[in-house]
């Protein structure tokens, strides 16, 4: 996984916000064509919304 700073927190994939501050934060790693995929999302709610 890449390492992330303060500087260039992930936005959530689903709503787009900041997950630096998300209590609940999740990630969601897939390989694709032998690279590693990471998808953020700043709450389970989201991470639903996403799966659906």
């Amino acid at each position: 996984m890449v390492d992330l700073t303060d500087d260039d927190p992930p936005e959530c994939r689903q709503c787009g916000d900041s997950v630096a501050s998300a209590s609940e934060q999740r990630v969601v790693s897939t390989v694709e064509d032998g690279t590693a995929i990471h998808q953020y999302f700043c709450s389970d709610a989201c991470l639903e919304l996403w799966e659906a």
